[in-house]
């Protein structure tokens, strides 16, 4: 068994070749039970559990769900012409492909809340500065019930929000963690990309012999940028340094100076340009900022295929089903912004795979129908045969993997941000999107877009003043207002009787 300082030998090796054959990638994922983590949130361990013998568990999958922070849609290397995610291409080719993913809002805390619980901020009332989430709403997040079902579960990586109750209430291996460049495991510094995936390994190792079925969600703090690097911004392991210097990539789109010049003033004054200002203002610093994001996304790839080889190693890897997404998109310079907290594609869009090695019919799939961040919750329970609650707002996914086809699936999905920070403006906004057509308001602006997304699918040309699409405004704009009252309805008792958020919540009801 090759340990952690043969990983430090050849680190090198393997690096382009996908989890599925590179069997080089061995000396990454071997774990051993007297590991001893020094970080102060992972150093201990649990005891495994008593063996299940029940014939449930033993016919029941585990269900690994990797989350990566700050991961659009389109940087996959199998859609892309740069980047390089041999480990993603890979569980693309064997799973199944969502073409369409979006977030219901498009930053982490939020976002992930709503993957915990299946419920749209609306709903779940949680961002940033805002109380824990409701006694419900945390009764109802997804690990709970499947702990409760006799699942291992367990939460490795990015946490960063509040969830009322215990951590041992949902997990029973909980290793959370702040950003950092490295961490320290078994002596050796390592990248934090790695040491979350070989914390991971850990408990795919340890649950080998419980008997029980086991449910794990692996937060990735990469790609996201270090905000207060400004010189660096992205970091991943040294091995990636030489990654993509022989490219040029190519301009984002809309990223010339009439462009922005064409914003309202509200949005060239917000966090996105301010942050635009030291990631992509020159041509040289755009080439040098993207590149460190796509080696960044690249080593998560590479520590994806350090935890499929630890499923492998560890006999788990044919019961094992991999729900790959990000948690919200993120703009590179498009329009002369960085960022996400927007309504447009590059805000809203996260790849998805999902990959069930039991479900041949999924193998080798591309679903075109809409798949959101709300239907993560009731898939898992669905995995694992329970029946998600009827408070969810989301649904299973498991009908768009079946061969036959399916009928009635949702055509629109409402969309909102309304953090609003203190020390810096993000606008909040309210948004519906249809196949054929989005609509986005900013409220607290007074700005509003309509984009028709079959004729002009880059968001190019905002038809809100056109006079001949004045009746399909006043549609989507109807058709937000009914979202917010039926998802504010859908409130907890103890939701609604919280005091607004400093007043910047749209009023109830709908837009004004």
């Amino acid at each position: 068994m090759m340990k952690l300082n043969n990983y430090l030998k050849q680190k090198w090796i393997g690096q382009h070749r996908p989890l599925w054959l590179a069997s080089a990638l061995s000396c990454f994922l071997v774990a051993c039970n007297d590991k001893q983590p020094t970080n102060e949130e992972a150093n201990t361990k649990p005891a495994v559990a008593n063996v299940v013998t029940d014939a449930k568990k033993q016919t029941q999958p585990n269900i690994l769900f990797i989350l990566a922070d700050d991961h659009r849609w389109d940087l996959i290397g199998k859609y892309h012409p740069i980047i390089k995610t041999p480990n993603l291409d890979a569980l693309a080719d064997r799973g199944t492909v969502f073409k369409n993913a979006f977030v219901t809002t498009p930053i982490c805390a939020s976002s992930r809340v709503s993957i915990l619980t299946g419920l749209t901020e609306r709903t779940h009332d949680f961002t940033f500065q805002q109380p824990s989430t409701g006694i419900q709403e945390s009764a109802n997040a997804y690990p709970r019930l499947l702990k409760q079902d006799g699942y291992r579960s367990a939460f490795v990586g990015k946490y960063e929000i509040k969830i009322s109750g215990e951590p041992t209430d949902r997990f029973d291996y909980y290793k959370p963690l702040l950003q950092a460049k490295t961490e320290t495991y078994e002596g050796q510094e390592l990248p934090q990309t790695y040491y979350i995936a070989e914390l991971a390994n850990d408990f795919i190792e340890q649950s080998k012999t419980s008997g029980q079925p086991w449910a794990m969600s692996v937060n990735f703090w990469n790609p996201h940028a270090h905000d207060r690097d400004q010189e660096m911004q992205y970091h991943y392991p040294e091995e990636f340094e030489s990654w993509y210097q022989d490219v040029d990539v190519p301009p984002a789109k809309f990223s010339d100076d009439a462009s922005f010049n064409a914003l309202p003033e509200f949005l060239k004054g917000s966090i996105a340009r301010d942050r635009w200002q030291y990631r992509y203002s020159t041509p040289e610093l755009y080439q040098k900022m993207t590149k460190r994001h796509y080696r960044a996304i690249s080593s998560v790839d590479r520590a994806v295929g350090m935890i499929y080889k630890s499923l492998e190693a560890n006999g788990m890897a044919d019961n094992t089903i991999i729900i790959y997404t990000g948690d919200n998109g993120y703009a590179l310079n498009e329009r002369q912004l960085a960022g996400k907290w927007f309504g447009w594609e590059e805000d809203l869009r996260v790849p998805l795979i999902i990959y069930d090695p039991r479900n041949k019919n999924s193998h080798g799939k591309e679903v075109e129908q809409t798949a959101l961040n709300i239907d993560f919750a009731p898939t898992m329970l669905t995995l694992a045969g329970l029946t998600p609650p009827e408070t969810y707002q989301g649904q299973s996914l498991l009908p768009l993997m079946s061969a036959e086809p399916v009928a009635n699936w949702r055509e629109e999905f409402f969309f909102e941000h309304m953090y609003q920070p203190k020390r810096a403006l993000i606008p909040p906004m309210v948004g519906v999107r249809t196949p054929e057509w989005k609509y986005v308001e900013f409220y607290k602006h007074g700005h509003r877009q309509l984009y028709n997304l079959i004729d002009d699918p880059q968001e190019a040309h905002n038809l809100i003043n056109s006079t001949k699409h004045q009746a399909r405004a006043k549609e989507m704009r109807a058709k937000v207002s009914n979202y917010i009252k039926k998802y504010e309805d859908q409130r907890t008792e103890e939701v609604k009787n919280r005091p607004d958020f400093k007043n910047t919540w749209l009023p109830t009801g709908g837009v004004k």
